[in-house]
């Protein structure tokens, strides 16, 4: 569930990248990859010359923590299931052109593209339970202090780029193959016997 979303939000970033700037960026096709940025100096990895993706961070959204085991359907039958899980990601977006004026200039063309795309849809390939699953998240920009991003960098092991936070937000975990349904309660019979007091 995780990557699918946010695989598809590259793709996207990716392809609006692309028609701007063309192979001008790194000389390929691929200018947005989602990858562990702490993996820049890994000579397997290159991460140069990219716009890169980076999960940072999961929460689960707590206002939606308590709902119901009950659910009605349509047909009037109650379900029971654990209620579904929502998280939001905190996901860095880093440019490492090594040309700081294009660098800066293609987290401006970032920055443009979520602020017209802030939300993002699609279906999930390989969903656990099998059926057709799909994904519906929305993207908003996350604002970080001076001393968050220099731990952050520092946890990440690498010098700073270029680079904004964004927090996608509600993504829904939820495992349909564990709903079983229960009998409803239809009558409620209530006898006071008197004689007992």
């Amino acid at each position: 569930m995780i990557y699918p979303s946010l695989n598809a939000i590259a793709d996207q970033l990716n392809s609006n990248m692309y028609e701007k700037w063309g192979a001008t960026i790194n000389g390929t096709n691929e200018i947005v990859q989602l990858n562990n940025i702490a993996n820049i100096n890994d000579e397997k990895n290159d991460l140069h010359n990219k716009i890169i993706l980076t999960l940072l961070k999961v929460e689960e959204e707590t206002s939606l923590k308590n709902s119901g085991i009950y659910n009605k359907k349509p047909s009037n039958e109650i379900e029971m299931h654990h209620p579904a899980v929502y998280l939001n990601l905190y996901l860095l977006v880093a440019v490492t052109k090594k040309n700081y004026r294009e660098a800066l200039q293609l987290l401006s063309d970032t920055i443009t593209f979520f602020q017209y795309n802030k939300v993002f849809t699609g279906d999930i390939p390989d969903s656990p339970t099998g059926e057709k699953a799909s994904f519906r998240i929305t993207v908003e920009l996350h604002d970080t202090n001076f001393q968050d991003v220099f731990d952050m960098w520092s946890n990440l092991g690498s010098k700073q780029f270029p680079s904004i936070i964004y927090k996608v937000r509600l993504l829904k975990f939820f495992d349909a193959k564990q709903v079983q349904d229960v009998p409803a309660i239809k009558t409620v019979n209530v006898h006071y016997d008197i004689s007992d007091q």
